[in-house]
């Protein structure tokens, strides 16, 4: 078992995202109790699905009600109109077109108003108009018409994969769900009979089934997990592998640990485990390993191929991600092509360090000598920062497990020594372990004692190929005092943009409506592939970085590029992040899977992580629920805390640039600003002086 003690957090880049409950005050009314005396329940801590409903006359509405990831029985009150509710929360709607309003009340608790549009009659009557159906679940649906004249169809806006429903003389109309919600968050079911129709609403809800590797089962699909953070003794990072049944039990699996309180790199088996996913797609494992210590993942899942996780337990602070695995892309692992990674972690002396780079692979489990390229930035050297662009490269790789899609490569750099004229504490060959997400992605975790390094190979475009559009990006690590900073922005390739930077609680920020990112050069060696970015913010202050391009493919989106990006300047120590080229700059609607790794700058600079289920709404509305382990700092960990009225969002600015995003609770309030990707994806940066943290939010629906 880890033992924990405050330490100061190199803040790792993550990509986050998150999904926000409602919290409202408002006062108890209608038919039903719930209140207790004449002391009105307080809006929060339960969570009504569906969320609204638009259903014919005289036609019904099946609501549940959640308490985190658990159906409760509350008492079910009709605020306004004239329909009716049973104690199940079927709710029956009038014979007129009118709107009402019902409300769920448990002790002191009660949802947010549910609001229920009674409209006209349709010509093909669908039963129930409205309803809740949980990932993988199925649900009957009814039309007053017979199976033989009815055709059933289901469609949702955004996807191909609505879910299916029957057809048939003798049964029809049984639909069963996808295994996470669609773009649209629900479908709607269509009976068609004698040139008529008629709808109904199905909200899709995350359940245990939206965790499932054997979905498919002709291909199982497990899932590659990654994170890093600080425990008692130090960095240290995981990379593995892990089946999941849909049903809460997490049968198997392996993982790969360095550093921390672990004396040596180690590979060891996930044993018979559990999980559970609330409706908001948050889900927490308790994770057994061949340690014979416990662990608590604690995860938003953005759809069941995906998810933002922290660890949630007082052993550790740590953030990464859980991607589906793609088990027929193992054998094409490091396929003929042009690689880019970038790694961060700490050299034996306990520096910070970070490496990006690109490699060729040559279809020979090989990357040849003199194919690859590295830049290393190592703050302990004896000239701050030490970089080195090594044209040496070279090293080789196994073929992965097809189980696990795990296996191991090498990085030959030769020399480090003798370019530096300094020690840096990473010489000669590197050792990691790899595991498979795709044939364009793979999570890797040094495997040796000449550093703990952790991170990412992607698929490359060419070597000719430089950064175009306006970039979006996020850098995270340490300034030359050895504290915390991070930085986002967006600029571009033509000169300008703007830039959010906070070192260690000291703030720089935009001016309102201007631009102070005054140039933004991405010059491209064509014979490496490697982009020095050098980026002004005035005529004294500016930073560099190493650009390394990688394929990357937005969630529905088309292909696009993306960059590792390492700082190599002297304004900061060290830095590590990632650049996205931008496909839009709408600001964020719908629900998002939210993450944010970091520090908090009080308390002793305790590593804090954050993640979180957060819905956007009308007039910078913002709702949700978070998940804070601040075990570094105060011992905190906070589950399910509603954001309250305080939480709200501002419209995107310049560049795709939106500030503030502020996630507030009864515990704290958080200040960001927000960079747009694409209308799914977004980067996170805080700016106020209480924390140094970076994140991402991820798009639900």
């Amino acid at each position: 078992m880890r033992k924990f003690a405050m330490r100061k957090k190199f803040g790792l880049t993550a990509v986050l995202a998150a999904n926000i409950m409602a919290v409202l005050l408002l006062s108890a009314c209608g038919s039903g109790s719930g209140g207790g005396g004449t002391k009105p329940p307080v809006v929060g801590g339960i969570t009504v699905y569906p969320g609204s409903a638009n259903i014919s006359e005289n036609s019904t509405a099946q609501f549940t009600a959640y308490t985190g990831a658990t159906v409760v029985s509350p008492t079910w009150n009709v605020l306004s109109g004239t329909g009716t509710i049973s104690s199940s929360g079927l709710f029956t709607a009038p014979g007129s077109e009118e709107t009402d309003t019902i409300q769920a009340v448990s002790g002191s608790n009660a949802s947010p108003p549910i609001t229920i549009n009674v409209v006209a009659t349709q010509p093909v009557a669908v039963s129930p108009g409205a309803i809740a159906v949980p990932a993988g679940a199925t649900q009957q649906f009814t039309s007053a018409t017979s199976c033989a004249s009815t055709t059933w169809s289901v469609v949702a806006a955004g996807t191909s994969s609505p879910g299916m429903i029957t057809n048939g003389a003798a049964s029809c109309g049984l639909y069963t769900a996808p295994l996470s919600p669609p773009r649209s968050g629900s479908v709607t079911i269509i009976a068609a009979s004698g040139g008529n129709n008629g709808s109904a609403t199905a909200t899709i809800l995350f359940s245990n089934a939206s965790l499932n590797s054997f979905a498919n089962t002709a291909n199982q699909q497990p899932y590659a997990i990654a994170y890093s953070g600080h425990d008692g003794s130090g960095f240290f990072s995981v990379v593995g592998s892990f089946m999941a049944d849909g049903n809460g039990n997490i049968t198997g699996g392996t993982e790969d640990v360095i550093g921390g309180s672990f004396s040596a790199p180690m590979n060891t088996p996930i044993q018979a485990s559990t999980y559970t996913v609330g409706p908001d797609g948050r889900t927490t494992a308790m994770i057994t390993t061949g340690l014979g210590s416990g662990v608590v993942w604690q995860f938003v899942l953005a759809s069941n191929q995906h998810a933002l996780m922290i660890e949630f337990d007082k052993n550790a602070s740590a953030s990464g991600t859980i991607d589906q695995q793609d088990t027929g892309q193992f054998s094409a692992a490091f396929a003929l092509g042009n690689y880019a990674f970038g790694l961060s972690g700490f050299d034996t002396k306990h520096h910070a360090t970070g490496v990006a780079g690109r490699v060729f692979a040559n279809g020979n489990q090989t990357f040849p000598l003199g194919s690859g390229i590295l830049d290393l930035n190592d703050s302990g050297a004896s000239t701050s920062p030490t970089n080195v662009t090594d044209m040496e490269l070279q090293g080789g790789f196994t073929t992965p497990d097809l189980a696990t899609g795990r296996g191991t490569l090498t990085l030959n750099c030769p020399s480090f020594d003798t370019v530096l004229g300094a020690t840096t504490g990473i010489t000669g060959t590197l050792n990691f372990v790899y595991y498979v997400v795709d044939a364009t992605h793979l999570k890797v975790v040094e495997a040796d004692s000449t550093a703990t390094l952790s991170g990412d190979f992607y698929s490359a475009p060419p070597i000719s190929a430089n950064m175009a559009g306006t970039q979006v990006f996020v850098v995270a690590g340490l300034d030359n005092g050895g504290n915390s900073f991070g930085m986002g922005g967006a600029f571009a390739t033509s000169g300008t943009g703007v830039l959010d930077l906070n070192d260690n609680g000291t703030l720089t920020s935009p001016p309102t409506g201007g631009t102070n990112i005054t140039s933004a050069s991405p010059s491209l060696d064509a014979s490496t592939g490697r982009i020095n970015l050098a980026m002004s913010i005035s005529a004294s202050t500016s930073f560099q970085f190493a650009a390394y391009l990688f394929n990357y493919t937005p969630p529905d989106g088309l292909p696009s590029t993306a960059a590792v990006l390492l700082e190599i300047d002297s304004k900061m120590a060290v830095g590590n992040g990632v650049a996205f080229t931008q496909t839009g700059a709408s600001g964020p609607q719908g629900s998002f899977a939210l993450n944010l790794a970091g520090v908090a700058l009080s308390g002793g600079n305790g590593g804090q992580d954050i993640d979180g289920q957060i819905t956007t709404g009308n007039s910078g509305a913002l709702t949700g629920t978070v998940d804070i382990n601040d075990v570094t700092n105060s011992g905190n960990l906070v589950s399910g805390e509603p954001l309250t009225s305080a939480s709200t969002i501002t419209t995107v600015g310049i560049n795709g640039r939106g500030n503030p995003l502020t996630l507030a609770n009864k515990f704290e309030t958080n200040t960001l600003s927000y960079y747009v990707i694409d209308e799914n994806t977004a980067l996170l940066v805080e700016m106020d002086s209480n924390r140094v943290m970076t994140g991402m939010l991820a798009s639900q629906f």
